[in-house]
């Protein structure tokens, strides 16, 4: 009689908690269980993972219009063209053909000059045009070159800005000269697009 009596007291304690839970104290939507003070940078990964094991989570954004219809979610996208920049150059060389590349990105622009083995140029530089257009977003412009002597040039805009004295017309330059060398298959002032990709008639 005692051991039930026991037993029957340990089940009350365990259940009184959850009664006095209200539906704030429970996040069972994300699956967080108990957490009243998530913050709302956490719910961008998994709990309870670190973030190189998050590294293979899903991203996953929802936004509603407010009832006013006044749209205001905060200033435009910062890119960081650093963090891009490399991104690209190792998209780049995940092509066999590839033996060098350097990768500069401006506000607007993508400039490569690569090295590559083969003959077939055309081909070389739409694999890497088409490596960088699927990083970058659209309206961004990507120049790539096979000439290596340009490698020299490019180098030297990795320390400025777009503040830097005549660097437009310094890169508009070096734009020029580049598209001496094959761009590929696609033109490189539309925008990224390419023949056949149906993006020119609204992403049909």
């Amino acid at each position: 009689m005692k051991k039930f009596m026991i037993a029957g007291l340990t089940c009350t304690m365990l259940i009184l908690p959850a009664c006095g839970m209200d539906k704030g104290d429970y996040d069972g939507a994300n699956g967080n269980g108990l957490n009243p003070t998530i913050d709302v940078k956490d719910r961008a990964g998994t709990p309870g993972k670190t973030p190189p094991e998050a590294m293979d989570d899903f991203g996953y954004t929802r936004i509603q219009s407010p009832s006013n219809d006044r749209r205001s979610f905060g200033s435009a996208p910062q890119i960081d063209k650093k963090i891009l920049s490399d991104t690209i150059s190792r998209m780049v060389m995940q092509n066999r053909i590839i033996r060098d590349s350097a990768t500069l990105v401006t506000s607007d622009k993508v400039l490569i000059v690569y090295d590559a083995k083969t003959d077939d140029r055309d081909r070389a530089a739409d694999i890497v045009k088409r490596s960088a257009m699927s990083v970058v977003p659209r309206w961004f412009h990507v120049y790539v070159s096979d000439d290596t002597t340009l490698f020299e040039y490019i180098e030297r805009y990795k320390n400025m800005d777009e503040t830097s004295a005549n660097v437009k017309r310094s890169i508009d330059g070096l734009v020029k000269e580049m598209k001496k060398s094959p761009q590929g298959y696609t033109d490189p002032d539309k925008d990224g697009e390419m023949e056949g990709d149906g993006r020119s008639e609204g992403g049909q």
